[in-house]
């Protein structure tokens, strides 16, 4: 389990559970694939005020006559700013599949006898996907298989076709981002869901619950790092030598230069001066695509932890425990 000081919204109730190889999208039962459709709202992204915007809507219309003018003022500026906050929102289609961090890149073969290239929990690429399109691509939570509420934008960066309909659609995750109100279908049924970005600096801040609309202007600063944190992360570039050249010196390499292609999809690892980025790197590092299976799932808490600090902490347990585990496994 995380530690006390691991406080995000996942961190703190689940317990880690072991990574598993990554793997092409089976074809998912009905009941399954209906997982993210059964909560959806169909409409068009910004087609009209949300729900909080038409109850409020309501209560002027209604009730104008028991409304003092500074009250009705301050309702209607409130309508106001959720409809220019909406609006400034980006949609994201959204797949259902894999807890990714920046950077990570995700091969998916399909057979062809799924032309619509259909994922988890009702979510799809499409039939007409192409290079350079982007989807918003969420995990699930190891302990229960909740679908998570923060997630990465992912971009097609390669993508191959035969004549037989098999396709190869590589996935090359970006910019992290927490999903604003609730998801819904666009016009043509397409999972979806307004979203806000997240600093690659800074922690996911407060989560947004489901259906809602605006922040109230939360305590948490996304950026916070207190002085424990900071030192965890000082500690970090040391961690890292030290659990690479256990998965070496144990054989634990699944392919040959596994730990190579990781890195070259990684890129140089952040200095601590950037605690943020060096913890999703450490993340992507312990966590990779294809899976080593050499440590605990710590992807889903990182993204979803609301401050540096936390995000810190939930990596140098990560590698710590995984650094433990290799030093007692016998050479492979």
């Amino acid at each position: 389990m995380l530690n006390r000081h691991d406080t995000s919204l996942y961190a703190r109730s689940m317990s880690l559970t072991r990574a598993a190889p990554a793997r092409a999208p089976a074809r998912s039962a009905p009941e399954h694939r209906r997982g993210v459709a059964r909560g959806l709202t169909r409409r068009a992204p910004l087609a009209r005020a949300s729900s909080d915007d038409a109850g409020a809507q309501d209560a002027s219309d209604g009730d104008a006559s028991s409304i003092s003018p500074v009250d009705l003022r301050v309702l209607q500026e409130r309508i106001e700013t959720i409809r220019a906050r909406e609006a400034s929102l980006d949609v994201l289609r959204i797949l259902v599949l894999d807890a990714s961090v920046p950077k990570q890149v995700l091969p998916l073969q399909f057979d062809g006898d799924n032309p619509a290239r259909e994922l988890n929990a009702g979510t799809r690429l499409g039939e007409n996907v192409g290079l350079g399109d982007a989807f918003g691509m969420l995990g699930q939570a190891p302990s229960n298989g909740q679908i998570l509420p923060n997630g990465v934008e992912v971009v097609v960066t390669r993508l191959m076709t035969k004549p037989s309909g098999e396709a190869l659609v590589e996935l090359t995750a970006s910019r992290r981002f927490k999903i604003i109100g609730s998801p819904f279908e666009d016009e043509n049924g397409v999972p979806s869901a307004r979203v806000e970005w997240i600093d690659e600096s800074e922690g996911a801040g407060e989560q947004m619950v489901q259906g809602s609309t605006t922040s109230e202007g939360g305590t948490v600063d996304p950026s916070s790092c207190d002085d424990e944190a900071k030192a965890l992360a000082m500690e970090l570039p040391g961690l890292v030598d030290e659990w690479r050249a256990l998965v070496i010196s144990r054989k634990r390499e699944r392919q040959p230069d596994q730990l190579k292609l990781i890195m070259s999809h990684l890129g140089p690892m952040p200095s601590i001066d950037r605690p943020a980025e060096l913890a999703c790197w450490v993340a992507g590092l312990i966590n990779p695509i294809p899976a080593l299976g050499v440590a605990y799932e710590i992807r889903p808490a990182l993204l979803c932890s609301p401050t540096v600090g936390d995000m810190i902490r939930v990596s140098h347990r990560g590698i710590s425990l995984s650094i433990e585990n290799l030093r007692n496994s016998p050479q492979v």
